[in-house]
């Protein structure tokens, strides 16, 4: 019998692979647009229908989770994601590659939620802020592999090996996650129960509300920042390199956040990531140079850091009666988010209007930072504590 990964390795790997495919692109929107005679909005448009599709096939994954199981959803949805990529390492024009890209987003759509949920199912509250904390270090670390990897490739070969390499990749994950054991039957969750359940949920609503904004700021407009400094001058490698300072950034502090998040309230966390993503802003907005994206991208990642983590375990407990639904509606609103701030973002990139954009998003931070503070403190827990878990203690 051939040796099973445990879930505690596999499960991140695949959020890292998935947050991987999210950057590939962000890069190396001017290079696409040159090899396929496009303009830069049309190009960029593959960064916003990637967004959509991520977000709203959610809404074919969730359900599929409770009918089928969280890990035949992640071995069908990878399998997916695998065919994608070597369409886009093939497409012959600019309209094949954005649809191959958005079909990338949709099957990708199904990994972050159904992770949650595995770990949500299997973890004792007590547990998930450590396990999210490695979680958002697989995000940063796929982030910043992404853009490093594609400015790299772009700027000394074709990137269409690239997108070829991480199809492959994708293909041989696939018989390793339908290795994983299932964590149980959830036949019984049915659909209709936990859609009321959360439409009745103010907490559930509040969340969506501050993970829509969080995506907007952080997945979407972060998602320009190469382009805009591309247009300041600066090379295709440059620009990765610059903005991987987010993911070195994310990596340390969720790393240290382990160290102190049982000592400190999740509220203080909030705070601290609202503070971030304004001074992000305003660093922006003295202008668009590498020095100034290389601060801006770092306290962007302090931020995702602080905040995204706090919000996902805090998800986890405020849908506890709807789990597998509430982080299914959990990654759709930050996804919808970052479908906008991207979608708003190519329109200033194509106008090279992006001051407009860094006010409406320090505002929009500063809005975040007051918002979460302020609920998070009102919160009361849900969840007993000391579940007894069916995970290893590696996470």
């Amino acid at each position: 019998m051939k040796k099973m990964l445990s879930p505690a390795v596999l499960l991140p790997f695949a959020i890292f692979w998935q947050s991987v495919d999210r950057a590939l692109l962000l890069p190396i929107v001017p290079v696409i647009a040159d090899e396929y005679d496009t303009s830069i909005f049309v190009a960029g448009t593959a960064i916003t229908t990637h967004a959509l599709a991520y977000a709203l096939l959610q809404l074919l994954w969730g359900p599929l989770s409770t009918h089928w199981g969280r890990v035949r959803v992640l071995t069908v949805s990878m399998a997916i994601a695998a065919l994608a990529n070597f369409a886009t390492a093939v497409a012959p024009t600019a309209e094949t590659f954005i649809a191959a890209r958005t079909l990338a987003g949709g099957a990708f759509a199904a990994t972050f939620a159904a992770v949650l949920v595995y770990f949500g199912d299997t973890m004792s509250l007590e547990r998930r802020p450590a396990a999210m904390s490695n979680l958002a270090t697989a995000v940063a670390l796929g982030i910043a592999a992404g853009v490093l990897g594609a400015g790299a490739i772009a700027e000394f070969t074709s990137w269409r090996f690239m997108f070829a390499g991480f199809a492959l990749v994708a293909a041989l994950m696939v018989p390793a996650l339908a290795r994983i054991p299932d964590p149980g039957n959830h036949s019984g969750e049915r659909v209709a129960a936990q859609l009321s359940s959360l439409a009745r949920n103010p907490w559930a609503i509040t969340l969506f509300a501050l993970t829509a904004l969080e995506g907007f700021l952080l997945i979407g407009v972060f998602n320009l920042l190469p382009v805009a400094l591309q247009q300041s001058g600066a090379s295709v490698f440059v620009s990765g390199l610059v903005t991987a300072s987010f993911g070195v950034v994310v990596i340390v502090v969720s790393q240290l956040m382990k160290l102190v998040v049982s000592r400190v309230p999740a509220w203080v966390l909030f705070g601290a990531a609202g503070v971030f993503g304004v001074a992000s802003f305003a660093v922006l907005l003295t202008g668009v140079s590498q020095l100034t994206v290389l601060v801006a991208a770092a306290f962007m990642g302090a931020a995702w850091a602080l905040g995204h983590t706090t919000l996902q375990t805090w998800m986890t407990d405020a849908a506890a009666d709807a789990r597998a639904l509430g982080m299914t509606f959990f990654s759709i609103s930050l996804m919808l988010g970052g479908s906008l701030g991207a979608a708003l973002g190519t329109v200033a990139a194509d106008g090279h209007s992006f001051p407009a954009l860094f006010a409406i998003s320090l505002v929009g931070a500063a809005g975040f930072g007051v918002g979460s503070t302020l609920a998070r403190k009102k919160y009361r827990v849900n969840e007993p504590p000391a579940e007894v878990t069916r995970l290893p203690d590696a996470l």
